[in-house]
């Protein structure tokens, strides 16, 4: 009974799906086919009208395309430029700095004041973490000093709140500026970019620390001066204050003494000496035998720091050493084994490639002295190569299409014509990102190298049936106005479906959705345009081609008939 039971529930619903089947294709073949079928129809005829006509000005159709291709180039110089699309991603993380050698109660005052600040402007908030003071290992090491931290806030999904992360993150900046004493400003996450040197970055090369200082200050007054520029700073000025105390060997020696002892007395009188320890309840305690607090809260008391000398007296520090104030720095960046004084920068509505144009225009006015240089690092210098190694993947990219389709035309000329179609895809691309205020990023230059093996699709279809046809023994203009024709419709259905699959991502519909929009932007534009000027510059190229071959003496069609044996020279 159940085998039977299953049977019958199998073959009713084999009943349905082929009562769903007949019914919608016996609506697509009579409701919608025929509209469909009339407009290609009506689209063909009026596609060979314009074709037959423009055809015999070929040379006028491709010179206009060229002029076209030169004036959307300049486009290119109004296009923003980013390393990559800033996401929104639910989260972001501030900066809050205060002065070196601040105290830990007092950061922890400014953070407060921050979580209270967000509290108030930032209703989208679901989770605010901060972070602040010192902290030991590698991560203790970036943050010596324990003079900043970090306040991460989590927003909730967009589709809860009207204010995009950017905006929430600009308004909330500004109600921060007004805290006094407290640097503060938002860190810029990559995902490329996983060493966080986002942003612009300036770094001066040398060796003195103190011209470097000095460089260091022209090149964030010259950044100052820049609109869009904010929250210039410089690791020259993050010095941490501290006391040095330089030993006088001469006199430690007289009294029969190293500059070791004298460190190591100066040390378990500061930082504490183990003297033993014990064990209460099974709990090991130690015992740091050291001056009290008050006895080394100043330099006034570090300077009557009594040190035993081998004979049983007692000398002041002061008397063995010198001890001074000065600003040591918090850290030592080097790059390739040189010392490196970095200047960083955030942008407040100005894309990346301007910020570093106008940065280097501003640079090079200054006077940089022998054994000195500047360097644009950070997200511009990843930007900067990144375009680089995809500009010289993108030549690539069309020396290998040319390199099959040579070998399929058998001809080294013909590949031109087809080639010629990316060009037509650039002018969709730019003003594609034009229109749509889209800025050139990694991710618009991968789709420039998906549309260098994409657009000649197209053409490769149209002149290999041309060819077809001029084998069969048809003129070429006939030919080129039949096969053109006839490869109408696959054309726009392949042209279609791609720029239709791309519509969804290029309108950013979804979350993370920001990172490759751009990509089908690019995609779309540049297959459209493309598309829609190949129809008409292709063919009318071929005709111009294939008479230059026929005037040099050379045979113009290499292609035979797949379904006969027939071959010709000439058309």
């Amino acid at each position: 009974a159940p085998l039977l039971l299953i049977l019958a529930i199998f073959y009713s619903l084999r009943r349905f799906f082929r009562w769903v089947a007949r019914t919608l294709t016996s609506f697509f073949s009579t409701r919608v086919g025929p509209p469909i079928t009339r407009f290609l129809d009506r689209t063909e005829e009026s596609y060979k009208r314009a074709l037959t006509k423009l055809l015999d000005k070929s040379g006028m159709v491709v010179i206009c395309a060229i002029i076209l291709f030169l004036i959307t180039l300049p486009i290119f110089n109004f296009l923003g430029g980013e390393f990559f699309p800033k996401v929104d991603d639910n989260s972001f993380i501030l900066d809050v700095q205060r002065e070196p050698g601040v105290s830990l109660f007092e950061l922890e005052r400014s953070i407060s004041q921050v979580e209270s600040i967000i509290d108030k402007n930032v209703p989208e908030a679901r989770l605010v973490v901060s972070d602040f003071g010192d902290k030991e290992g590698i991560e203790g090491a970036e943050n010596p000093g324990g003079y900043q931290g970090t306040v991460r806030v989590e927003l909730v999904p967009p589709a809860e709140r009207r204010r995009s992360e950017s905006e929430i993150t600009a308004q909330l900046l500004d109600k921060l500026d007004r805290l006094a004493g407290t640097e503060i400003k938002e860190i810029q996450q990559d995902p490329l970019s996983p060493e966080g040197e986002n942003g612009l970055i300036v770094q001066i090369f040398g060796y003195e620390p103190q011209q470097k200082q000095q460089l260091a200050t022209v090149v964030k007054q010259k950044m100052q001066d820049i609109a869009h520029i904010v929250n210039v700073s410089s690791s020259a000025d993050q010095g941490r204050p501290e006391l040095r105390i330089t030993m006088d060997r001469e006199r430690i020696s007289r009294i029969g003494m190293s500059s070791s002892q004298v460190a190591t007395a100066l040390s378990n009188a500061i930082k504490g000496n183990l003297a033993t320890t014990y064990v209460d309840k099974g709990i090991e305690f130690e015992v740091l035998v050291q001056l009290q607090q008050n006895d080394k809260a100043s330099v006034s008391d570090l300077r009557n720091l009594q040190i035993e000398t081998p004979e049983g007296s007692w000398v002041p520090l002061s008397g063995l050493a010198r001890i001074e104030r000065y600003h040591g720095p918090t850290n030592i960046l080097r790059i390739n084994q040189e010392r490196v004084t970095e200047v960083s920068a955030d942008l407040a509505g100005i894309d990346l490639k301007d910020a570093a144009t106008q940065t280097r225009r501003q640079l090079d006015e200054i006077n940089w002295p022998e054994g000195y240089r500047y360097e644009i690092g950070g997200s511009a210098e990843d930007q900067a190569d990144s375009f680089n190694y995809l500009m010289i993947a993108f030549v690539i990219a069309g020396i290998l299409t040319y390199m099959v389709m040579a070998s399929q035309f058998e001809s080294l000329v013909e590949p031109f014509i087809i080639i010629f179609t990316i060009p037509l895809a650039l002018t969709g691309v730019l003003l594609m990102l034009w229109l749509t205020g889209t800025s050139i990023s990694v991710t618009s230059m991968v789709g420039l190298i998906l549309l260098s093996g994409i657009v000649v699709n197209n053409g490769i279809v149209m002149i290999d049936y041309i060819k077809i046809l001029q084998a069969r023994a048809m003129g070429r203009s006939q030919a080129i106005v039949e096969g053109a024709v006839r490869r109408l419709r696959p054309i726009l259905m392949t042209a279609f479906t791609t720029v239709l699959s791309m519509v969804p991502l290029a309108l950013e519909l979804g979350s993370g959705s920001e990172t490759w929009s751009p990509m089908a932007r690019t995609v779309i534009g540049g297959l459209t345009v493309s598309t829609l000027l190949m129809l008409f510059v292709v063919p009318c190229l071929y005709k111009l081609v294939n008479i230059m071959i026929e005037r040099m003496g050379f045979d113009a069609i290499h292609k035979e008939d797949p379904i006969g044996d027939r071959k010709i020279s000439g058309a």
